[in-house]
């Protein structure tokens, strides 16, 4: 299933809270669980596509990004039920 995930950047993070970032979602994309990823570095959001089993996964996965723990970054996730092509 195709989960959404989109974030609140609550504060900016610093170069090597960036690297951490980085380095968390490389795997993510190697293991097939977010398909993409947008940063809207003005607005201060994120918004990702996941694929896993259930919305719980996701949430779990998430949680475990260094800038969730430390209160910088928030997620709020939703199962995508439908997709409209123009």
């Amino acid at each position: 299933m195709l989960i959404l995930a989109e974030g609140t950047v609550r504060r900016p993070l610093e170069d090597d809270e960036r690297a951490a970032v980085w380095a968390w979602l490389g795997p993510m994309v190697d293991a097939g669980f977010m398909q993409s990823g947008y940063i809207n570095t003005v607005g201060d959001r994120v918004w990702l596509v996941l694929s896993t089993t259930d919305v719980d996964t996701a949430t779990e996965r998430l949680a475990d990004l260094p800038a969730v723990h430390d209160g910088s970054v928030s997620f709020s996730t939703i199962e995508v039920t439908a997709v409209r092509f123009r």
